[in-house]
């Protein structure tokens, strides 16, 4: 009456119905024999049959396997930088977490909100609130860096790098009071907008008071609080206005009202009186009152301009147009406009200036700057002509140019370059010198991939995993199965990883280009990964690492795109950065990255569900010495430093012969240079090479050694001092080698030694006399200590005469070593006996022998 596991049973009760399988997508091992609602579920899944991916997990739970459901990355999966706790999959877009918490945004809460700053991306980093002291206008996107946490755009009157400060014009407590407020000091009777920071007390000019200098002192009005000195007759006051004008009379004028107005006539004390000249536009003598024509007119009602004069008015006249002599054509300008008829070298209304591209009123020579150097504003792109300054001929250069024709660099700067907006590139230098040129004699040629690299890996952003799996070579291409790839690979966008001919010292690919050809095929043009770097280069010195990316169009699905990019700091940004405020590379941090590249990756992952990746045609171009030629141009942009002494390369990268590089002072990317310096060798005088990155000395001369040359060499000895003859050869006890029997000794005292290794046999502080129990004379040339190999059984055991090598004999023992019998004794067993004594008991012995041969018969 029992279903199977992994069964239930279906319309019926206990003891009726039927089983069917549990609906459990393979993530339980069995199910409520009547609800069929999944027990135990697994692989991270829950829910009424498993069909869920648990809190802190997403996937699809119906494939049925062991890694539906995979943990949230929000944007890691560690727990140090998995920030939300709940995500899902979105269809099209890939992973999407639920619940980022307050400062983190994005799609998986990878970047920080606006007033947070951090590399929620980098493990161990998170989002942190910018300390703005609450003064950051967090409605405008950027005013907090969201990497280093710096406030760039503070609230309304005030400022400071943690916008602690009332900014200028402004005073107030920026910090607790919050407070700041406009100083509002009197525009004419101030010195300066300015005010004290914290009474907000203006400075006043003379004659003025009050906090914002807005009140006169006694005895003084108007503006500046200086005497008005109104005219007596024409003005109805002593005062006046803020201005200085004083209030005049009817029909008068002037700043002063001291003269009449035009009009009017007859100035006098009460006023003007009014012209009767009205067919005339009220012109009439000012003291008179006769009616006249205005100036430079003609005709009954003076309705025309006179000869040579334009702009005619019938209260004004009519102005002169004084067209130049020398730059126009006539002296008749346009009655309506003024403009003079000018010839071809000159410009202006009245023809009294040169024209574009010339200089030197009334010469007007030609200005002749030249293009590559001079500022594009300053320059008409059809004519390519350029202005300059009238008086002497000066172009408007580019930052980094100089000269009156803009044809050459400033000193600290090389390689003046059209499409340079600074005109010419900063000497780098890595911080050893300001003087640079344009290396000359370098051509350009290219690394590729070697024949026997037909495979290139995929990593992930990070690094973290790698593979060649499902990638294989279709010439010319290599090409990823992606869903092959995705199982080795987990997290998306992948990349290519360039073999090791790209990286490492490569500041030589300065100005040239790095090649390739992308092509891919996915279900949909855009997805997740479309707006990720397609260039990624991690690179740099030891203490100045940088990764820098390229952003550019994503290519079209099944389309063979080719990518050209040029090696230098324009449109490179950096890694991190948020992208609305992104900032593009300097040269300097470019140029660190190029001294050693650690890697470079090129994006594979494009569109949404891709199905395959392929690249080919990957290049890069460096320099190198060499002719120029149509397959190899001359290379470009490369600075030659004038290094000083000690350091060596193109760009003083490298110490000299002689020299080592001292560490560069960490800290951070604006501490400069990026190398240490170069010093020279520390080998005490007795070495001139040494490792130029180590520091320890190479081939140690005057029989010195260790890592600087402090210390003699063995078999020498003496105090490392700096002279050739500091260490002096160790006499153990001669200096020849026949007679030096120690091959080490040690300095005792100031001038003496001690040698450390006498052998066998030889003892004495020089080694200069035998042991006991050898003879020999180790002092004189030739001469050695040998064993004394006295008789054992004829020499008593005492040593042999260390001069002579005679050993102390037995009684009846004779010779050198005792291994002779006296006269009158002979040899008994070991020892030299009495002859009689032996010759006795010789015959004993026989006759023993005989009896026992007797008896035995």
């Amino acid at each position: 009456q029992s279903c199977w596991p992994r069964h239930r049973r279906v319309n019926g009760t206990v003891f009726g119905g039927i089983c069917e399988p549990c609906q459990c997508f393979g993530h339980a091992e069995s199910c409520d024999d009547l609800t069929g609602e999944c027990l135990n579920c697994k692989d991270h899944t829950g829910g009424p049959h498993c069909n869920q991916c648990l809190p802190g997990f997403y996937g699809d739970p119906s494939k049925g396997t062991s890694e539906d459901c995979l943990p949230c990355a929000c944007p890691l999966s560690i727990p140090s930088n998995n920030f939300s706790p709940t995500c899902h999959l979105e269809r099209g877009l890939g992973l999407m977490c639920d619940a980022c918490p307050a400062g983190y945004t994005g799609p998986r809460c990878d970047r920080c909100a606006e007033g947070y700053f951090g590399q929620p991306s980098v493990p161990g980093g998170s989002c942190q609130p910018c300390q703005c002291n609450d003064n950051l206008d967090f409605s405008i996107p950027g005013s907090c860096d969201s990497l280093s946490g710096s406030c760039r755009i503070c609230k309304p009157g005030t400022a400071g790098r943690r916008c602690e400060l009332c900014a200028d014009g402004y005073f107030g407590d920026a910090v607790e009071a919050k407070n700041c407020q406009p100083c509002g000091c009197h525009v004419n009777s101030s010195l300066s907008e300015r005010c004290h920071a914290r009474t907000g007390q203006c400075e006043c000019k003379p004659n003025v008071q009050g906090r914002r200098c807005d009140e006169c002192k006694v005895s003084s009005r108007g503006r500046g609080c200086v005497p008005c000195n109104c005219n007596s007759f024409g003005s109805k006051s002593f005062d006046c206005e803020e201005s200085g004008q004083c209030w005049c009379q009817p029909g008068v004028t002037g700043k002063k009202c001291d003269h009449c107005a035009h009009g009017y006539f007859n100035f006098q004390e009460g006023g003007c009186t009014a012209c009767d000249c009205s067919h005339l536009g009220n012109n009439c003598d000012p003291k008179t009152g006769q009616c006249i024509c205005p100036p430079n007119t003609v005709g009954e009602k003076c309705s025309k301009c006179s000869p040579n004069t334009w702009g005619h008015s019938i209260i004004t006249g009519c102005k002169a147009c004084n067209c130049s002599t020398v730059g126009s054509l006539d002296f008749q300008c346009n009655i309506n406009t003024g403009q003079c008829s000018c010839h071809p070298k000159f410009s202006g209304a009245k023809c009294t200036e040169c024209n574009q591209g010339h200089w030197n009123y009334p010469h007007c020579s030609p200005c002749e700057c030249f293009l590559p150097g001079t500022d594009d504003r300053t320059c008409d792109p059809e004519t390519k002509k350029c202005s300059c300054v009238d008086q002497t001929g000066q172009c408007t250069c580019k930052v980094n140019v100089e000269g009156v024709h803009c044809d050459r660099c400033r000193p600290g700067n090389f390689g003046l370059d059209a499409k340079n907006p600074l005109g010419c590139s900063q000497c780098y230098c890595f911080g050893a010198t300001t003087q640079c040129s344009e290396a000359k004699g370098l051509i350009r040629t290219w690394v590729t991939l070697k024949p026997e690299q037909t495979i290139l890996p995929l990593v992930d952003e990070a690094l973290q995993h790698t593979t060649t799996k499902g990638i294989v070579f279709q010439h010319p291409e290599i090409v990823a199965h992606m869903d092959l790839v995705r199982q080795d690979l987990r997290l998306e966008p992948f990349y290519w990883k360039l073999p090791e001919q790209f990286e490492g010292k490569k500041l030589m690919a300065y100005g040239g280009k790095l090649k390739y050809a992308i092509y891919f095929e996915a279900r949909e043009e855009t997805g997740f990964s479309t707006y990720n770097p397609q260039v990624i280069i991690r690179g740099g010195t030891p203490t100045h690492t940088r990764i820098i990316i390229r952003h550019m169009a994503a290519p079209l699905i099944g389309q063979l795109t080719r990518h050209e990019i040029e090696m230098t700091e324009k449109e490179w940004k950096y890694y991190g950065d948020d992208p609305r405020i992104s900032r593009t590379v300097t040269r300097e941090d470019f140029l660190d990255v190029l001294y050693d590249i650690h890697y470079i990756l090129i994006k594979a992952t494009y569109g949404n569900i891709m199905r395959q990746s392929r690249i080919s045609e990957v290049s890069l171009a460096v320099g190198q010495p060499g002719r120029g030629t149509a397959a190899a141009p001359p290379a470009r942009l490369i600075e030659r430093c004038e290094c000083p002494a000690g350091h060596s390369g193109l760009s003083c990268e490298a110490c000299g012969p002689g020299f080592y590089r001292l560490p560069s002072e960490p800290g951070s990317a604006a501490a400069r240079p990026a190398l240490g310096p170069c010093v020279p060798c520390q080998c005490h005088g007795h070495s001139s090479l040494c490792d130029p990155e180590t520091s320890k000395c190479q081939n140690c001369q005057h029989h010195t050694a260790g890592d600087f040359c402090e210390r003699c060499a063995l078999g020498y000895y003496g105090i490392v001092r700096g002279l050739p003859n500091d260490c002096q050869q160790c006499a153990c006890p001669l200096i020849s080698s026949s007679n030096n029997f120690s091959p080490s000794c040690v300095l005792e005292g100031l001038d003496d030694y001690r040698c450390t290794a006498c052998p066998r046999g030889y003892e004495g502080q020089y080694c200069e006399r035998c042991s006991p129990g050898y003879t020999g004379s180790p002092r004189s040339p030739g001469g050695t200590c040998q064993e004394c190999e006295c008789d054992p059984h004829g020499s008593l055991p005492l040593p042999c005469d260390p001069a002579t090598g005679l050993c102390t004999c037995r009684p009846g023992a004779t010779g050198p070593k005792c291994d002779g019998c006296q006269p009158g004794h002979a040899r008994q067993g070991s020892e030299c006996v009495c002859a009689y004594l032996a010759s006795l008991h010789h015959l004993k012995r026989w006759s023993s022998i005989i009896t026992l041969h007797h008896f035995h018969l």
